[in-house]
């Protein structure tokens, strides 16, 4: 591994009842991250380009330590319908990156591995971003997780 490759922050799986392409359509509209993942207070599109789209722009706003929110740009680096998506914002402490990996498992369900990673390039930054923000991401992710499993699996009806 290079330096410049991005830090691992964390990697969770999970094996959802529902069907791939819905697991893609839910997942690439990041519109939707508000609803599973804790500390988000919105997602709004910064442009009129399609959900799910390489070059799709988003301003997140996050809930920081002490109350105060921060937008961050959000943009959709990687979208391969219905196996891999991938974004980035632009947040200069975490300079954050996010996969999503799917893969069928049989009828009506996927499996998903869901990754966060650092792309900061630093050697200071990424010493940071593994000792300070991997156990934040970790417990937070492990919260997500089962919100998203369980707001794909609600909506499967």
């Amino acid at each position: 591994m290079s330096n410049t490759d991005p830090v691992l922050l964390t990697q969770l799986s999970a094996r959802v009842n529902r069907p791939i392409d819905d697991v893609f359509s839910f997942v690439s509209n990041h519109e939707n991250y508000k609803l599973w993942y804790p500390g988000v207070v919105s997602v709004v599109s910064a442009d009129d380009t399609p959900h799910g789209t390489p070059g799709k722009m988003y301003i997140e706003t996050l809930k920081m330590p002490g109350g105060r929110h921060r937008d961050i740009p959000i943009v959709t680096i990687v979208s391969e319908r219905p196996k891999r998506f991938v974004t980035e914002g632009e947040f200069s402490a975490l300079m954050p990156q996010m996969t999503f990996e799917l893969k069928p498992a049989g009828t009506g369900r996927t499996d998903l591995v869901w990754t966060f990673r650092s792309r900061h390039t630093s050697p200071v930054r990424r010493l940071v971003a593994r000792l300070l923000y991997r156990p934040v991401m970790k417990q937070q992710a492990l919260k997500a997780m089962a919100q998203l499993t369980r707001l794909l699996e609600e909506n499967s009806a």
